[in-house]
């Protein structure tokens, strides 16, 4: 690992060499982390040495994982980065209607959510393969129809962000009581 990181000190320069083993050193698991240090390729690739595919990752393939991670470090060492939903927004042409229908569907399922925000962490918006997902799942959250229990679960996703007091649900609720 420590000769990847030494070529892209000669390459990009130390700061990105340091920008990219704190990267590593917060995230070891990560895909990217495992690439640089040439683990988690598949058991056959190790088995020999000396020829192409033989050893794990190729130097190349390596050195070309870790000059992404220099240069999108901020998706990783951001302490609020920016996230899946900043890029909805920019599709949806902040459209509010639009936005809120895809970000209800996201806090109705904070499983699809988490995937989505490692996978933009990962792999940002570069790039049409990395796009073209992205906006499927947008796709997916637009035309998928929501239940009551799924529209109640976004709702009191959103209610944690502001006080109970100004909620719409609390609104909703007097007004149930009242009448």
């Amino acid at each position: 690992m420590y000769g990847i990181l030494s070529q892209l000190a000669k390459k990009m320069g130390r700061p990105a060499m340091k920008r990219v083993l704190e990267i590593i050193k917060q995230n070891p698991n990560s895909r990217p982390a495992q690439i640089i240090k040439n683990e988690g390729a598949p058991n056959w690739w190790y088995k020999g040495g000396g020829k192409e595919g033989w050893g794990g990752y190729s130097d190349e393939s390596r050195l070309g994982r870790a000059m992404h991670l220099a240069e999108g470090a901020d998706r990783y060492l951001n302490p609020y980065p920016g996230t899946f939903m900043n890029y909805v927004r920019g599709k949806v042409d902040n459209d509010p209607q639009r936005f809120k229908k895809v970000s209800d569907f996201f806090r109705a399922n904070p499983d699809k959510r988490k995937s989505m925000d490692d996978w933009y962490k990962e792999m940002g918006s570069e790039g049409w393969w990395g796009r073209k997902f992205l906006d499927d799942m947008i796709q997916e959250a637009e035309t998928t129809p929501m239940g009551i229990e799924e529209l109640a679960r976004a709702e009191l996703s959103r209610v944690g962000k502001k006080p109970y007091t100004t909620s719409a649900v609390n609104r909703y609720l007097t007004k149930a009581f009242n009448d």
